[in-house]
């Protein structure tokens, strides 16, 4: 009940409403469905206590016949509910988590690999919609029991009693017996679903190392192992489950065939008088197994998605704090930075562990619309101080400013106030995405298929010096180039990604190893390009080729914690 309060109470205001609304008509069912049944008890006990069937009896018959199929139009109604609220639900709360990963610092989203991330927002919120499901369903299933209880009491007074109290000792022994085992089963589940996942991104990302080498036979080593520990956990709950059904049914079957033996040699002749008695005994006995099994079912079921509801808190909680952080800044005040002096840092220190600085009391310049290298031997830190000046990353102590705001205190001359970095940096991070939709798609990225400028996306295409490919190519800017740029070159994909950052029409732009990955050819024309774009902005690149950073206007290197300028 905790989990469906908590989950309920995070559901949409529309979908609270469906909830409610289902829960009402979950309740009516079991009415519904124990009236239909007491109506058949008691037209048996009339007929077998009369001894006849009157003309009135057959009408009522009838009627209930036409009766019941209004009640079945009512359960489609139902249905249609119930499906609302599940792949609403999913989709709410996914949006939830899928907004969270989106906006997170980067600590946060560096701890996860997107093989995580992706059952976080889509396994686990359909689990935590299960669990409302599931618990509406045990509410309705309870119901229906109870009146079943009541109407096997009524029927054979003391039997009835002694077998429903038998029957709940039965479903709590079973369900409290296997309840440690089941949320077990939950969390390897979930472990090994995201095993088993990883393993196929795995294949597709090293796609062709695989086929050049004898890998393959490794990544579908491990894939099996975790697929077949992932099948061998569904195995076993759907085998304990299936257990719990058959123990039951069995045991009432023995039961039965015990007492009717035990009737038999107490009552002897007598026991015709008691037929009819016995026969709406069996019925309702026979109604009311199922029912157990699915209220059994359905809190194993819980039991299983408990790993999931448990990430899927912590993540909403981090979502919940997250919008309360923004609703605050929505009532600072607002500033738009255009940077006229410059970008500043002053005593700056920062590293990812207590104890291991990257960078210690570091103080440097970068004037605006002057084109800045940062060199360094890897792992000096170049892209962490470029997460830094974006406000990726927080660090432990010194200042940020562009011209007078301080990203880090988020503070200016006038005191506290918020601002859009991105309205005036665009960044070209060192391994560049690509999807796989046109040219065009991918230079205007951030812009709504209705708003795409075509004449921006050439001009923008032009100024990173690939235009003169683009127009080669079948379809222009309409030209498809696969997953990740998978049908283009190395330097054409730089210099897409180029005209992506250009689109936004940055004053600040950033650009990581740009060149890392390129020849010496290529490497040319993406600085071509570089030169084409530098002149009324401020650049910022970090790189270790020294052709590059010769480009630039200033030089600084990062070595022993600090950034000495040396051109």
């Amino acid at each position: 009940m905790e989990m469906f309060r908590y989950l309920a109470g995070v559901l949409e205001k529309e979908d609270k409403k469906t909830w409610r609304k289902l829960i009402l008509f979950s309740f009516v069912s079991p009415v519904t469905d124990i009236f239909s049944f007491s109506v058949i008890i008691y037209i048996i006990n009339t007929i077998v206590r009369e001894n006849q069937v009157s003309a009135e009896m057959t009408m009522f018959a009838f009627f209930m016949g036409f009766l019941s199929v209004f009640i079945g139009l009512f359960e489609l109604y139902k249905n249609e509910i119930r499906n609302r609220l599940e792949y609403n639900g999913i989709h709410n709360l996914s949006m939830k988590i899928c907004e969270l990963f989106i906006k997170e610092d980067l600590i946060y989203h560096n701890q996860k690999s997107a093989v995580q991330t992706l059952s976080m927002v889509r396994s686990d919120t359909q689990n935590c919609i299960e669990i409302v499901m599931t618990s509406i369903r045990l509410g309705a299933n309870s119901i229906t029991l109870v009146g079943c209880f009541m109407a096997l009491m009524y029927v054979s007074k003391w039997i009835g009693i002694i077998t429903c109290v038998l029957l709940i000792a039965a479903m709590a022994g079973m369900f409290l017996q296997n309840r440690a085992q089941i949320k077990t089963y939950g969390e390897r589940r979930r472990k090994n679903l995201i095993k088993v996942n990883a393993q196929i991104t795995v294949a597709y990302g090293i796609f062709k190392e695989l086929k050049i080498s004898d890998s393959p036979r490794i990544v579908l080593k491990r894939y099996e192992e975790a697929s077949r520990e992932y099948a061998q956990v569904q195995m076993k709950f759907g085998y304990r489950n299936s257990v719990i059904n058959m123990i039951m049914q069995r045991a009432v079957v023995s039961f039965l065939f015990l007492l009717l033996a035990f009737l038999m040699w107490s009552r002897g002749g007598e026991l015709v008088h008691i037929l009819a008695t016995m026969v709406v005994y069996i019925t309702i006995l026979i109604r009311m197994i199922p029912l157990a099994y699915l209220i059994i079912d359905g809190m194993n079921h819980i039991e299983f998605n408990k790993k999931s509801f448990e990430v899927f808190k912590e993540n909403l909680e981090r979502y919940n704090e997250m919008k309360v952080g923004e609703e605050k800044n929505r009532q600072t005040r607002q500033k738009k930075i255009i940077l006229k002096k410059g970008i500043q840092i002053r005593n700056l220190s920062f590293g990812y562990n207590e104890g291991m600085d990257i960078f210690r009391d570091v103080s440097i310049d970068i004037p605006a619309r002057c084109s800045v290298a940062i060199i360094g031997v890897s792992g000096a830190g170049k892209t962490t101080l470029l997460d830094l000046l974006l406000g990726l990353l927080h660090p432990q102590e010194g200042s940020i400013l562009y011209d007078d705001y301080d990203i880090i205190s988020q503070t200016d001359s006038r005191g506290k106030c918020q601002t859009d970095l991105g309205a005036v940096v665009s960044y070209i991070p060192q391994v560049v995405y690509l999807n796989g939709e046109t040219i065009r798609n991918n230079v205007a990225f951030f812009d709504s298929e209705e708003n795409i400028d075509d004449k921006k996306v050439v001009e923008c295409l032009k100024y990173a010096r690939v235009w003169e490919d683009i127009v080669k190519m079948p379809e222009g800017i309409y030209t498809i180039i696969g997953e990740n740029g998978i049908s283009i070159s190395g330097g054409q994909r730089q210099r897409i990604a180029l005209a992506r950052a250009l689109y936004k029409e940055p004053e600040i732009l950033v650009m990581d190893e740009v060149t890392a990955a390129l020849d010496v050819e290529t490497e040319k024309a993406v600085i071509d390009s570089i030169r084409m774009v530098k002149k009324n902005k401020t650049l910022i690149i970090a790189t270790h080729h020294i052709s590059l950073a010769n480009e630039c206007d200033l030089i600084y290197k990062i070595e022993n914690q600090k950034i000495i300028q040396v051109k």
